[in-house]
């Protein structure tokens, strides 16, 4: 039975397509705020199926594309873009704690 369901929630749950993932991450990188990217997507294609939630994880990186979706060429990209997202992420983490750590020095 749990077979089944692992199966079935294996699927293809993706509701974005390698395109928009690029678009996520070409935004997310210029500093763009998730909801910005998401209410653009909206606005140039209404019948997108991405959500919200979608473009709040994918920008922060968590997203995989399967090799045999797109191109190699395409592949490489996507993993290398990947990469910069989570180093983007990571830097503005770092940035936020030293800030933090700033104002506690001072007060």
């Amino acid at each position: 039975m749990s077979k089944k369901k692992s199966i079935k929630r294996g699927g293809n749950e993706r509701h974005s397509t390698p395109i928009e993932i690029f678009y996520i991450f070409e935004r997310t990188l210029e500093d763009w705020k998730p909801i910005k990217i998401y209410n653009v997507m909206i606005q140039h294609n209404s019948e997108t199926k991405v959500s919200r939630r979608d473009v709040d994880n994918i920008s922060t990186g968590n997203v995989k594309i399967s090799p045999n979706e797109i191109t190699k060429e395409e592949y490489i990209r996507y993993q290398y873009m990947r990469q910069k997202v989570y180093e983007y992420h990571r830097n503005k983490k770092i940035e936020k704690k030293n800030g933090r750590e700033e104002d506690k020095m001072n007060p």
